[in-house]
């Protein structure tokens, strides 16, 4: 089991950050080899609704279900149900003097031929998180 975290300053206001980060929907638009996310549970994100994400990573197509765990302004959490590693993790939208202080972490159980992996595994998805991270700023601050 390992977490990786990237945190960084968003020249935007906690409402706008958490409207489109706070969205499942939007994460092809900010998250690298997310191709699809949709609601399987139909609507809009809520706690105990459950996202399908079609993933393309390390030459590999994956679909991983998830369950919110979390919703509200400041905070949202979700858990995988399937896909193919077990993973948790949570994106936190904090006001700052300067906009928002926004912070995405996730936890992964890798298993198997993936647990060999996991020193390998956590220098790549630590560098896509914090690019991922990055990505999401220049798209929000070039809104602005």
């Amino acid at each position: 089991m390992f977490t990786i975290a990237a945190s960084e300053e968003i020249r935007c206001s906690p409402e706008a950050l958490f409207a489109f980060a706070g969205d499942y929907l939007n994460d092809p638009l900010w998250r690298k080899g997310v191709l699809a996310m949709s609601y399987e549970s139909g609507g809009h994100p809520k706690v105990g609704a459950t996202t399908r994400e079609t993933m393309r990573s390390m030459g590999k197509t994956a679909v991983t279900v998830a369950q919110i765990t979390e919703y509200s302004s400041s905070r949202t959490g979700f858990r995988s149900l399937s896909g193919p590693v077990s993973c948790s993790g949570f994106r936190q939208f904090v006001a700052s003097p300067n906009g928002t202080s926004f912070t995405y972490s996730l936890t992964l159980h890798p298993t198997g031929f993936l647990r060999l992996l996991e020193p390998v595994l956590r220098w790549l998805l630590s560098k896509q998180v914090r690019d991922d991270v990055l990505r999401l700023k220049h798209h929000l601050e070039a809104r602005t």
